[in-house]
């Protein structure tokens, strides 16, 4: 009977070797762990082999110069540790160019060898806290693996500021409503999902009416959160082809939502940003106009110019000083939302172009004069 080196007489194999072999397996792990651990990054310069040891062994973990350099150069082509998201190499040292200065490549670590600091913390609770209808099921995961490392840390003593900050800031929208309305999460997942991948959903929607639902195999475009509500942008697709003109899907009227797996969306369809362009998210969008406005020579009339300023109504926006207020120019698209705005701010600002604009507002200003008239006379009796 042919006995293996190392074997027992009789050919039984000694337990210890297979316990030699384990323990060391996990010794050259730990080295090499603690190793990547070491080495320098960003602006930071490289460290040679010699030096690396000496650390090393006095972190108690004893070797010598040639098997870290052994080590280094495993970690530094074999394909396994950059999957693990390791990405090391080295520069010749300028003044001894036989010896090689290691250091991970980019600006850190890589996230392994990452211990979340208070910041970190907070960036991953601030991700949850306002990104998470953006975020496909695969990312989503991956911040939920990170959150709980992230609230241990921010419930550490000293570290408390930190945990209460993203309790201090919040993304609301204006007007009088504060809480936008509930959106089922995995509902918006698995939109997100189909929005990565590129392909086609099917949808059960309700509709603004109530209690009607319907289904729809739509080609989404993007999603967009415009004031307190989410959208989904997508095609139609109804008897093999699209349906001309992009549709808007409230999230939080979706019943349900799951991706039709390996089925691509069309291939021209238009990106989200020439979508928004058409002005699909605008309220009953017509064409583009010439609007022309006159401010009303006033400390508030100027203040409100000043706020177009900072916010302009289109990339064309131009204002030019008059002898009392002020004139705005722009190509803007006409929609429900611009009235409503030139209706709301009819005290400060006169439109002057497109006349038919015009005299929607003066309509709305008489009858908003009509509907208070009563008033002011029962205030005046009284």
């Amino acid at each position: 009977m042919r006995v293996d080196s190392g074997s027992k007489p009789g050919g039984e194999a000694p337990a210890v070797t297979k316990k030699a072999g384990k323990s060391g397996a996990e010794n050259t792990l730990r080295r090499r762990l603690a190793l990547l651990d070491l080495l320098p990054y960003g602006d930071q310069s490289g460290l040679c082999a010699r030096v690396l040891t000496e650390k090393l062994n006095r972190d108690r973990y004893p070797c010598c110069k040639r098997t870290v350099e052994r080590d280094l150069e495993e970690m530094d082509y074999h394909p396994v540790w950059s999957e693990v998201g390791v990405d090391i190499a080295w520069t010749p040292d300028p003044i001894q160019p036989n010896t090689r200065l290691w250091a991970h490549k980019g600006p850190c670590k890589p996230l392994l060898l990452n211990r979340a600091s208070a910041e970190d913390a907070l960036l991953v609770a601030l991700m949850a806290q306002e990104l998470q209808p953006f975020l496909p099921r695969s990312a989503s995961s991956v911040l939920s693996a990170h959150q709980a490392t992230s609230d241990d840390v921010l419930r550490r003593s000293g570290r408390t500021g930190h945990g209460r900050y993203h309790a201090k800031v919040r993304s609301l929208a204006d007007g009088p409503l504060m809480h936008p309305p509930e959106i089922d999460n995995e509902h918006v997942r698995e939109i997100n999902e189909a929005l990565l991948n590129d392909e086609q959903i099917t949808l059960r929607y309700r509709a603004a009416s109530r209690g009607v639902e319907n289904d729809y195999r739509l080609h989404p475009v993007g999603i967009v959160k415009k004031g307190l509500f989410i959208w989904l942008i997508a095609f139609k697709e109804e008897a093999n082809r699209l349906v001309d003109g992009a549709r808007t899907f409230r999230l939080d009227r979706v019943v349900s939502a799951s991706r039709r797996h390996h089925e691509s969306v069309a291939s021209k369809l238009p990106d989200l940003q020439t979508v928004l362009d058409s002005g699909v998210l605008a309220y009953f969008p017509k064409d583009l106009v010439a609007l022309t406005l006159r401010s009303r020579p006033s400390r508030a009339g100027d203040e409100l110019i000043n706020n177009y300023r900072d916010t302009p109504l289109s990339r064309d926006q131009r204002i030019t000083k008059l002898d009392g207020g002020f004139l705005l120019e722009a190509q803007v698209r006409d929609t429900h939302e611009l009235l409503w705005m030139l209706q709301g701010q009819a005290h400060l600002l006169e439109v002057l172009e497109p006349p038919a604009l015009r005299q929607k507002v003066e309509r709305f200003v008489a009858m908003a004069a009509e509907h208070y008239a009563p008033q002011a006379d029962v205030s005046a009796r009284s």
